[in-house]
C-alpha cells in the first residue's frame, strides 16, 4: 500500500489556433512594452548626460507657470463607485535665447519624461519659485539650443523607465514559463 497516492493528472487540454493568436498578441503587446520602455529610459538617460554636461546657463522668462490634471478613466460603472485617478503635473513654459535665437521650453529637468504627482499641492511645490513673467536661470545645450531646462539636477525617470522595462520582459517571462 502506498503512503501517498498522486492525484490524477488532469489532461492538457489541446490548444487551439486562436489560443496561439492571442498568446503571440500578448507575448508582442507586453514584450514590445517592455523594449519601448528600455529603449526610451536608454535614449533619455544617455541624452540628459550629454545635455547636462554640455549646458550652459541662459537667462530665461517665465511666460506661463501651473499645474495641469489628468484623470484617468472611471471603468466602475456602478451608481457612487468611481475607481478613477487623478495625477497632477508641473508646467513652467519659458523663452530664452542661444546664439541670438529665441527659443522656448517647458522641460523642468534635462529630459522629456515628466513625473506626475498625487495632489496639486505637491506639484505646485515643484514650481513654487517660477512665476509668469519672472526672469530665472536656465540651461541649454548649444548643439541642442531647443532643450532647454530650469534644473541643472539628474532627473531619475529614465532609469525607472528602465527598471519598468526590464520588469515587465522579467513578468512575461515568468509568466512563460506555465504557458
Amino acid at each position: 500500500m502506498k503512503m501517498f497516492e498522486e492525484p490524477p493528472r488532469r489532461k492538457k487540454r489541446k490548444r487551439a489556433f486562436m489560443d496561439y493568436v492571442m498568446l503571440g498578441i500578448f507575448v508582442l503587446v507586453f514584450g514590445g512594452l517592455g523594449i519601448m520602455l528600455i529603449t526610451v529610459g536608454t535614449r533619455e538617460m544617455f541624452i540628459q548626460q550629454r545635455v547636462m554636461a554640455n549646458a550652459v546657463e541662459v537667462e530665461a522668462e517665465v511666460l506661463s507657470a501651473g499645474v495641469t490634471e489628468s484623470k484617468s478613466l472611471d471603468t466602475d460603472q456602478r451608481l457612487l463607485r468611481d475607481n478613477s485617478t487623478k495625477s497632477y503635473v508641473p508646467e513652467v513654459r519659458f523663452a530664452y535665447t542661444v546664439g541670438g535665437v529665441r527659443y522656448e521650453s517647458d522641460l523642468l529637468y534635462p529630459t522629456v519624461i515628466v513625473t506626475g504627482y498625487a495632489s496639486r499641492e505637491s506639484a505646485l511645490e515643484e514650481i513654487r519659485e517660477y512665476t509668469a513673467g519672472a526672469r530665472v536661470r536656465a540651461y541649454a545645450d548649444v548643439a541642442e539650443p531647443q532643450r532647454g531646462f530650469l534644473r541643472l539636477t539628474n532627473s531619475a525617470n529614465p532609469q525607472w523607465f528602465i527598471v519598468a522595462g526590464v520588469l515587465a520582459l522579467v513578468f512575461l517571462a515568468i509568466l512563460w514559463r506555465f504557458l
